[in-house]
């Protein structure tokens, strides 16, 4: 039995009894029953709440600057506004870990949201540039060449996807973090019913691009940290550099603090 689960798009599911149509139970309580421990992904403040409140053991609040899946970014919120306040109202009890997403790729990320009063951060696209990583190599190379302009969160790439994937993306977990390219320059931003009506045509030209790693027409996942990755390294050394950088920070803020006084 696992130890550990995470749950992400929703976070929390109720089920009801077929019968009388009372609720039973919520993902939360499963996983309890069976002795694991329960992290919740969350984008927003309503949904951190929800989860304090279903009594899980741990948050971890992605900001819209994140890659990959998230909240559509206007119903999310910035990654360090998002993460103080979550701390804050864990700290209010009970006290569960806070774990701060979207954009961490350093030490200074690190430090930062441990002044916030998280308790650490989770790296996406920082580890995702890894040798480990799993994924192409030259989309890893775009990586190394981006910055955060390039970032874009958008709802184009799961509209397409959409149309003929079997496990489709749920709204409003349709949006995805990437980097900008002919797909988004051309759709991004256009109503939907416009892409929709363009469907059989850019949705094949869609499917092929991403089993070719084309990265104009497909997509490249990338959170807006990704202008702090100049090589693809090992995890082992990523993680311990950001240790180290992190804890050089903090042990320095004594002497900034005696040298303003």
């Amino acid at each position: 039995e696992p130890k550990y689960v995470q749950f992400f798009a929703p976070g929390i599911v109720t089920s009801s009894s077929s019968t009388t149509g009372d609720i039973q139970k919520t993902n939360i309580d499963v996983a309890k029953a069976h002795g694991a421990q329960v992290l919740i992904q969350v984008g927003n403040i309503a949904d951190a709440k929800v989860a304090l409140e279903a009594g899980v053991d741990g948050i971890i609040a992605q900001g819209s600057e994140a890659g990959g899946h998230g909240l559509r970014k206007d119903l999310g919120c910035g990654t360090f506004s998002l993460a103080a306040r979550i701390a804050q109202l864990s700290a209010a009890g009970p006290k569960i870990p806070v774990l701060a997403a979207g954009g961490m790729m350093n030490g200074h990320s690190l430090a930062a949201a441990l002044a916030l009063g998280c308790d650490g951060i989770v790296l996406g696209t920082r580890l995702w540039g890894s040798h480990e990583g799993m994924g192409r190599v030259d989309h890893k190379d775009r990586l190394m060449t981006a910055e955060a302009d390039d970032c874009l969160r958008t709802t184009v790439v799961d509209q397409i996807y959409n149309t003929y994937s079997p496990t489709p993306w749920p709204y409003p977990y349709d949006s995805v973090g990437i980097l900008k390219n002919k797909l988004t320059d051309e759709w991004d931003g256009k109503p939907q019913e416009e892409l929709a009506s363009a469907m059989e045509i850019v949705a094949p030209q869609y499917r092929q691009a991403v089993k070719d790693g084309d990265t104009d027409l497909g997509h490249v996942y990338a959170g807006e940290g990704v202008g702090d990755i100049s090589s693809i390294e090992g995890t082992y050394d990523i993680i311990q550099g950001i240790h180290k950088e992190a804890m050089e920070i903090v042990t320095s803020m004594p002497k900034f603090l005696q040298d303003l006084n």
